[in-house]
């Protein structure tokens, strides 16, 4: 009889592509150990013997994976909310207005226990008899898992303790060392990056649910990215890094290089069905991407497994549940030929509320349109009542925590077809976890950033463009003006391109706060509130209830934190960029040093 846990281990591993084969195989001796002992804790005696029992450790880690949409949340496309894309409904984010009473006592993010659990593999995994090219894939997605997990705690702290191994009780030293270098780490999680690429086998052998070649090259160039922007832009700051950045942002540009050599280039691999006008959106609806090359990596759901989400019901009518674009976002669309466009500026955009939404359709790169429900866009042709239902109005009439309070109602993730459940469980929309334009991107900026120049853009940017119809970025370079983000530096206009292309494409996919962060970019919204559309009442005149204490400023354009708000953002730079060490682990191990700033916080 399988347990409730094995059960539980045994549906998320299907929705990642494991074996069912396989899990139920040793479901006896898995049955045995989770009744015993947590997964760091496996007596060596009982397990480790197959490879079978390897793929059954590591595919239990999976949840770790990014591209997770929980029954309760939207996962990954409610994380642009701590940055200038993104609106909430109910409150100003405090994270981005400095705003912290205390540190914490424990936990915070400061915890290896995953580093523990993943060690646990490395400790053992030698003692499976079978020859490594038997599990050499698992091997693969355990150097990922852990690379990932390490960067996790790198990019929120800094400097941490590397563990290659378990760490015993007894062992005091270790227990208790200081941290190490981050530029230390960032090579050995790099190492760690290099050999999963070296044995996961590529995505047309294992598939898109398992962790493949594709999608640790895609992560070797953002944590190459990551660390050579931040050690730029963070030099000479109390967050420095002291990471080779020269070195970095040539790792970015070699993983694009050797994802063109090694898995076939990028030609056919973007999803176009539907075509300029509808593939971008179609792209983000799906119920499975496994013959969509595009997506390198995705998880699915099922209602009959119990693994569900809510992202085809709230996505139309609750926007994420509470979440909106901003009109900063929307401002970085270009016009339709390629050229720079100021939808804030009256003889650009003439119209207010839905009908400037129908305008700005009309006017700016399709993935706008892709993007953000538009009036007259299809809700539903699948759900009883909902059948037939077409998008009027957002929704800025329901409760606080609901509200697409900018009236830019993000439209990722939908698709009419789903079958709205009665208690609002969806389970058929699968979720992304890397698709290819990220590692187009990474290259182009680590390019940019290195060199000073654009590299050929044909096999990067301007597919990206020409998915959408837009003219490629060859043939047409928008002119950078005052208009454009303010970094708080100035910038070439070939990065601030690159950074504005990167903003549309990966919008509201949970990119723009670690960008910003990198990028050590706080004044594009320090200072300043996010706004909305210009509001229209008349929109509203047939809606019940109709919306109240709608915010508007000078120019129209609904202002939600006018009254919460008044000065605009207040972030800390000299702090806020790391996070604090928990007070208790500063007290047990006196080898550890606070990150600057905060011995003293706000």
């Amino acid at each position: 009889m399988i347990n409730k846990s094995v059960k539980k281990m045994i549906r998320r591993t299907i929705m990642w592509g494991a074996s069912f084969s396989i899990i139920v195989s040793i479901s006896s001796c898995v049955d045995d150990f989770l009744d015993r002992a947590p997964l760091d804790k496996i007596s060596t005696a009982e397990f480790w013997k197959t490879p079978g029992e390897l793929e059954a450790y590591i595919t239990g880690l999976y949840d770790w994976l990014p591209g997770q949409l929980s029954p309760t949340g939207m996962g990954y496309y409610t994380a642009d909310q701590t940055s200038d894309n993104m609106v909430l409904a109910t409150s100003y984010n405090t994270y981005m207005n400095g705003q912290v009473s205390t540190t914490p006592a424990t936990g915070g993010g400061w915890n290896f226990a995953a580093i523990r659990q993943i060690n646990t593999f490395f400790d053992n995994y030698q003692r499976c008899p079978e020859p490594f090219a038997k599990y050499q894939q698992t091997y693969g997605e355990a150097c990922f898992l852990k690379a990932m997990r390490y960067h996790g705690l790198v990019a929120a702290f800094g400097d941490v303790p590397w563990y290659s191994h378990v760490i015993s009780d007894k062992d005091t030293e270790q227990l208790y060392k200081p941290r190490d270098s981050r530029a230390l780490v960032v090579d050995s999680i790099m190492s760690l990056i290099d050999k999963a690429i070296v044995n996961l086998k590529p995505r047309s052998a294992v598939g898109v649910n398992r962790i493949n070649k594709e999608t640790a090259l895609i992560y070797k160039s953002r944590v190459a990215l990551y660390e050579a922007t931040w050690a730029k832009y963070h030099a000479g700051t109390p967050s420095a890094s002291g990471v080779d950045a020269n070195k970095m942002f040539q790792k970015a540009i070699d993983a694009y290089t050797q994802f063109k050599t090694d898995c076939g280039g990028f030609a056919g691999k973007l999803y176009t069905t539907g075509g300029t006008q509808q593939a971008y959106y179609n792209l983000f609806g799906q119920f499975d991407y496994k013959a969509i090359p595009e997506v390198t990596l995705s998880k699915n759901y099922s209602q009959a497994l119990g693994v569900t989400n809510q992202v085809g019901y709230i996505v139309w009518l609750y926007g994420y549940g509470g979440c909106s674009y901003s009109l900063d976002l929307v401002k970085s669309y270009l016009k339709k030929d390629g050229t720079s466009i100021d939808i804030t500026d009256p003889s650009v955009v003439n119209t207010s509320g839905t009908a400037s939404l129908t305008q700005m359709a009309g006017l700016l790169d399709p993935r706008f349109k892709q993007s953000v429900f538009i009036p007259g866009d299809l809700i539903n042709n699948n759900t009883g009542a909902y059948n037939g239902m077409l998008f009027t109005v957002p929704t800025m009439n329901s409760s606080a925590d609901r509200n697409t309070i900018t009236g830019f109602a993000p439209k990722k993730a939908h698709n009419p077809s789903s079958t709205l459940q009665g208690n609002y469980i969806d389970p058929e929309i699968a979720g992304i976890a890397f698709r290819i334009p990220e590692l187009m991107l990474n290259y182009v900026e680590a390019y940019v950033e290195l060199n000073g120049t654009f590299p050929d853009l044909s096999d990067n940017i301007d597919l990206i463009r020409a998915r959408v119809g837009m003219p490629s970025l060859t043939s047409v370079k928008p002119t950078v003006t005052a208009s454009w983000p303010d970094y708080g530096y100035p910038v070439s206009d070939a990065l601030a391109i690159v950074r504005q292309e990167r903003r549309v494409e990966l919008a509201g996919e949970g990119f723009r706060t670690s960008d910003w962060k990198r990028w050590r970019a706080h004044k594009l919204f320090d200072g300043k509130r996010p706004k909305g559309f210009k509001y229209n009442a008349a929109d509203f005149a047939n809606i019940i209830p109709k919306p109240t204490n709608i915010k508007v400023d000078a120019n129209g354009f609904v202002d939600p934190y006018q009254a919460t708000l008044a000065n605009g953002y207040t972030f800390n730079p000299n702090r806020d960029y790391l996070s604090p060490l928990p007070t208790d682990d500063l007290l047990r191990n006196k080898k550890l040093t606070q990150n600057p700033g905060w011995d003293s916080p706000k």
